[in-house]
């Protein structure tokens, strides 16, 4: 979520803490899992420094009742991360399964498409299985 979220005591507690994870081994793409965060400067810190090969996004853009703005990424960060790493194959995960996503996977294909980013966005269904 924003500052302004975790400002509210009450509501940075329900959030909890966000952190992003990169794997790397030698001989394997280098993997940066976001995690459930808003687009944010520590975002853009781990694209340079780490340069994943791919990158994973929560990117159903959960809304909580009563705040402004979303508490994961959304369609627009896709759109960024497609941009600001030009290299990276992008994962947009966690779509269609909790009640306060507000993006669905059909939603977010279509913006993929009129954006013409399908050579390096996936959208995996339930159950898929991808490899690199």
């Amino acid at each position: 979520g924003t500052d302004e979220m975790y400002a509210n005591r009450q509501l940075a507690e329900g959030l909890g803490a966000a952190m992003g994870v990169v794997f790397q081994a030698p001989n394997s793409p280098t993997v940066y899992l976001a995690g459930d965060t808003i687009w944010r400067n520590e975002v853009d810190q781990s694209l340079a420094r780490f340069k994943p090969d791919v990158i994973l996004l929560n990117a159903g853009e959960a809304r909580m009742l009563g705040f402004a703005g979303s508490i994961i990424m959304s369609k627009d960060d896709v759109l960024r991360a497609y941009k600001a790493a030009p290299n990276a194959t992008i994962l947009a995960v966690h779509m269609d399964a909790i009640n306060h996503m507000a993006l669905s996977r059909k939603d977010l294909r279509e913006y993929v498409e009129q954006n013409g980013m399908q050579d390096r966005v996936r959208i995996p269904a339930d159950g898929e299985v991808l490899k690199f």
